[in-house]
């Protein structure tokens, strides 16, 4: 909320819409769903998926409304959705998930340290948001 009392989403948002709009219109889409598919994962990487997602919806809403033609409002969600979930599957502080089963398997005597996470959360993130990205171009 206070994010977008100061008008960074705003600002986020059209420098985002500026940046689709110079493209060719034939590929705004394409990189609309890109950027936003590789940055709301890393971005939910190492922030908690949920605030980040609630934080950006008025991005895309912005996006949609700045160029109706060329970017749906359904395959921006999507991009957002399936970035910010699979994001989560990084790092250790990804997902509340992670952290709720490095806890339980640290109390039975099998530690789960950031590191330790980190290369496989790591390779499934990017291989699954590879797969998305192809799936929503």
């Amino acid at each position: 909320e206070v994010a977008a009392a100061m008008g960074l989403l705003g600002a986020i948002g059209n420098a985002l819409a500026a940046y689709i709009k110079s493209q060719p219109e034939n590929s705004q889409l394409g990189v609309a769903v890109t950027l936003l598919v590789w940055v709301s994962s890393f971005a939910s990487s190492i922030l908690d998926n949920i605030p980040y997602t609630a934080t950006t919806i008025p991005v895309i809403k912005i996006l949609a409304k700045e160029l109706p033609d060329t970017l749906p409002i359904k395959t921006l969600a999507w991009a957002l959705s399936l970035g910010a979930c699979l994001g989560g599957n990084g790092t250790l502080l990804g997902a509340s998930a992670n952290i709720v089963t490095a806890g339980i398997s640290t109390n039975r005597g099998f530690s789960i340290s950031f590191l330790n996470f980190l290369y496989p959360g790591m390779t499934i993130m990017i291989s699954t948001v590879a797969l998305a990205n192809f799936y929503l171009m």
